[in-house]
């Protein structure tokens, strides 16, 4: 197996690059200013060490290649800048690991951060003696000894602090219930602790006495047949899997979040319309019955009957309306068995009547069970249109100061027109501005929100002394 795997060592180191090199462009591609994950905060710090170690990595395959302006020791001057990269990548895959822990752990992460620092500067300071050594046959011995404390101090901890906080994020990772991911964080795990021993412990050269002397690549390719390439290389390319594969974690996260602002919004149109319905609904009946109890308590004395009358009447829609906060508290309200339009209508009108004494008339040429349906999908559309008509009749009762209003609807073209009318006080143009503009008058913006749901148009037309016109247009779906 060694005969074959010996001549492939530069290929395993180009794999060995190009492994991290993927990973770190894979990360610095992901986008997760939106995460909540705690790891999403730390990636940048995995994505420089990937870039960086690919690069380092990469540099083994050019150290035959003579650059003369490098001077006596071109190669080897080469591989102190190699040595250099491959330290500084050690030092972000640490500084990775810890921030991974402090933020799990709720850590001050800039005192930890002491600890990979103090770990570089002690093996920088080691390694910069080598350029008094430029020049000199020990310059190769150094440089050798440099690489061996680079993974002894930064590679083995660093990979060791990764993995194990990379463990601590697996029940944050869990809420997810994504096992592919999951199981991808367990094998990153898994890896990283075998990068330690195959990246941190296995040295290149036995130029250090007691443990480098004991576990180096040459020993490592005695014990095992397989040169330690291999298996740099193949942690590598399992690291790179299981990070990039992880990484489709914030994906799901976008989709997620996506999914339950769309929740959200459903849920405000939702309120928006109980709100509207509430009011212009359940409110002005419970108006209406506060009327004629006004009414009805000077009748005792005058016409017991009578009074008595009102009172059985006034329970009755209590009734219809506790009947109608039950619908909207269970949502049971009734949603595509709409009744037809003109009758639901006239039912509306009668009992609104019964409810204020206001004289309506009501004009609907159509006849009934005629085609109608608005060009905007609206399951609840004929709901919307009685409630615009009704709200505009308690505006009458309320506002007005009318003794009559006439409620004309019809088709123009391809519109739906609703026109409502008084014999009321009116109101000037500033008035009507007024009340347009103002978000206190709830009654007209809930007119004009259900007139727009429809795709309508909602206008005021008014003079003083002269009453007021509501006009609403509605497209058709006139196929």
């Amino acid at each position: 197996m060694n005969e074959i795997l010996e001549p492939n060592v530069l290929a395993m180191y180009f794999v060995y690059g190009l492994s991290f090199y993927t990973m770190g462009i894979a990360i610095a591609l992901q986008y997760r200013s939106y995460s909540s994950f705690r790891m999403a905060n730390s990636l940048s710090l995995l994505a420089a060490f990937a870039l960086l170690h690919g690069f380092s990595e990469w540099g083994s395959l050019f150290m035959p290649v003579r650059v003369p302006d490098f001077g006596d020791f071109p190669m080897w001057k080469l591989i102190a800048i190699q040595r250099l990269l491959q330290s500084v990548s050690y030092f972000f895959l640490f500084c990775f690991g810890v921030k991974l822990i402090s933020d799990t752990k709720r850590y001050n992460f800039f005192m930890v951060l002491l600890l990979p620092t103090f770990a570089f500067l002690i093996w920088f300071i080691e390694f910069a003696r080598f350029i008094p050594l430029v020049g000199t046959e020990r310059l190769i011995e150094w440089l050798l000894v440099s690489e061996s404390w680079s993974r002894y101090l930064l590679a083995f901890p660093a990979s060791l602090f990764t993995a194990y906080g990379l463990y601590l994020q697996i029940p944050e990772v869990s809420k997810i219930s994504d096992r592919a991911i999951l199981r991808n964080l367990w094998l990153a795990t898994v890896v990283f602790v075998l990068y330690a021993f195959f990246g941190g412990i296995v040295v290149s050269h036995d130029v250090i006495g007691g443990l480098g002397k004991l576990i180096n690549a040459a020993t490592f390719l005695r014990f095992t047949g397989m040169p330690i390439e291999l298996f740099r290389t193949g942690t590598a390319v399992l690291a790179t899997w299981s990070i990039t594969r992880m990484l489709a974690i914030f994906d799901l996260e976008k989709q997620r979040q996506v999914i339950e602002s769309r929740r959200l919004e459903v849920v405000y149109r939702e309120r928006e319309r109980f709100a509207r319905d509430l009011h212009d609904d359940v409110i002005q009946s419970i108006y209406a019955v506060g009327l004629d109890l006004q009414t009805t308590n000077h009748l005792f004395a005058k016409d017991p009957e009578r009074a008595s009358g009102q009172v059985n009447s006034a329970i009755e829609r209590l009734n219809r309306v506790i009947h109608t906060l039950r619908a909207y508290i269970r949502g049971l309200e009734s949603k595509g068995r709409e009744q037809d339009l003109k009758a639901s209508l006239v039912n509306m009108i009668n009992q609104f009547q019964e409810e204020t004494g206001l004289a309506v008339d009501f004009n609907f040429p159509l006849s009934s069970g005629a085609y109608i349906e608005p060009a905007v999908e609206t399951e609840d559309w004929q709901q919307q249109l009685r409630q615009i008509i009704r709200e505009g009749l308690h505006n009458v009762v309320r506002h007005a100061g009318a003794t009559r209003a006439e409620v004309d609807i019809g088709v123009s073209g391809k519109s739906l027109v609703i026109t409502l009318k008084d014999n009321g006080k009116g109101m000037t143009g500033e008035e009507i501005l007024s009340v347009e503009r103002s978000d206190s008058h709830l009654g007209i913006r809930n007119m004009r929100s259900r007139a727009r749901l429809l795709g309508g148009v909602f206008k005021i037309f008014s003079q003083p002394g002269k009453g007021t016109r509501l006009v609403i247009s509605i497209p058709l779906n006139r196929e």
